[in-house]
């Protein structure tokens, strides 16, 4: 599954594909990584948090995957305009960092945020897939700056 040219770089559209990327956020951060929040649900396996419902969802779909099942998301990242972290949440990053020299910037900022691959597929295409499909969302918004912040597993500060 490492090579899989069959995968499918594309935002989000369907509440199956939510669920499906919050699924595999679950098995990525909860379950390998052992991530602790109080939105996540262990009895449905869901990774969710407020910031969901304003972003866009880019995704790593594998059609052979079932939808039904919520498995043929096998990649993801969450992406935060700035306009609409002005209008909506703000930042996520803004609870770890002050980003008052980036919003007051005047520049078109996105924030990536959750991103994760199947287990399975991260040795193969998965990130050149989903890094081409993120560069073609930034020139089609013409997104200015990105940012974000990341988690490395086993690094004690």
């Amino acid at each position: 599954m490492s090579d899989n040219p069959a995968l499918i770089a594309r935002i989000s559209s369907s509440e199956q594909d939510l669920l499906a990327t919050q699924r595999l956020r679950y098995q990525v951060f909860v379950e390998e990584l052992g991530a602790k929040g109080a939105r996540i649900d262990h009895d449905q396996r869901f990774e969710a948090d407020e910031y969901d419902p304003f972003c866009e969802h880019l995704i790593l779909v594998d059609p052979a995957k079932s939808v039904a099942k919520l498995e043929h998301v096998v990649g993801a990242y969450r992406l935060l305009r700035g306009e609409t972290a002005a209008s909506a949440c703000g930042f996520y990053s803004s609870s770890e960092f002050d980003l008052s020299p980036l919003i007051n910037s005047g520049r078109s900022l996105l924030e990536l945020g959750r991103s994760c691959v199947h287990p399975d597929i991260r040795a193969g295409a998965a990130m050149f897939k989903l890094w081409n499909r993120l560069a073609d969302y930034v020139i089609d918004n013409g997104i200015e700056i990105m940012f974000g912040v990341a988690s490395f597993h086993g690094t004690d500060v």
